[in-house]
């Protein structure tokens, strides 16, 4: 874990959508396993209570967690190299982890009254740049305190969207929020895009889902050209604690998310 310092500048990517069941926390760690296999050091932030990241990656009683650099943050106390030493840790697919489990619900809260609480995420994200090439922050479904966080530490945001939910409403609140954050809280930060996930590429449902979406949205977002195809295999794959890499190495979805990680590192 962390033995060398990352050869390149950090890329930090914040995965967010305020609506649940989109394969956010899957695509979080997707793409964190393609990014590694590319040859990059990749660190995790699992900045959700419910886990899923964590649980995607393979670990699913984590001893220390998100939680316990949060609190000390809150508390205005200094975190060490050796807190977060303790924190981290690598997965058998050569990703490190911020893990989280449900006590971390309880931070919110506990956060609300610390001095400037958008930038609490922010002072772990800068200690850890040096040592990675990409770090992933998966965001829970909301656009709360954690969320903001996530924002105010991010450089970009990748926007997972499943059009059987699809809601150009709820898409546009999600946008306003970090349009918001932009103005007020992190000026460098962009939309990495928009990517459509679990979807029945036959049906007309799709097909009118994505055409509105890219008329509502095309011309100032970015929305990529493929999508991340509905799968049993990928349904199944969570629950194994391995990668799709691993559980479906040759079926769609993984060569999806293989073209999803091809875009982000010609992004950067």
């Amino acid at each position: 874990m962390r033995e060398n310092i990352a050869k390149n500048l950090c890329k930090v990517i914040a995965l967010a959508n305020q609506k649940g069941g989109v394969a956010k926390s899957f695509t979080t760690a997707s793409l964190a396993v393609g990014l590694v296999n590319s040859g990059n050091r990749v660190l995790v932030i699992d900045n959700d209570p419910q886990g899923h990241a964590s649980r995607c990656l393979g670990v699913r009683k984590p001893e220390k967690t998100i939680y316990d650099i949060m609190e000390k943050l809150v508390k205005g106390e200094e975190i060490t190299p050796n807190d977060c030493m303790e924190c981290i840790v690598t997965t058998d697919e050569g990703v490190d982890l911020l893990p989280a489990n449900v006590k971390y619900a309880m931070m919110e809260l506990e956060m609300s009254s610390a001095m400037s609480r958008e930038h609490l995420l922010n002072e772990f994200v800068v200690m850890q740049r040096p040592f990675y090439d990409f770090i992933l922050i998966d965001c829970p479904p909301n656009v709360g305190l954690f969320v903001l966080n996530a924002l105010t530490a991010s450089d970009s945001v990748l926007i997972p969207v499943k059009l059987e939910d699809l809601s150009i409403d709820g898409l546009q609140q999600l946008i306003q929020t970090i349009g918001m954050a932009k103005r007020r809280l992190n000026y460098n930060l962009e939309i990495e895009g928009i990517l459509f996930t679990i979807v029945e590429t036959n049906t007309v449902l799709a097909r009118n889902s994505i055409e509105a979406i890219r008329e509502a949205y095309g011309e100032h977002v970015h929305i990529y050209d493929f999508v991340i195809p509905k799968s049993v295999k990928a349904a199944e794959c969570p629950g194994s604690g391995t990668s799709i890499y691993k559980y479906d190495p040759n079926g769609k979805v993984a060569k999806a998310y293989e073209v999803l990680t091809k875009e982000v590192l010609s992004n950067v």
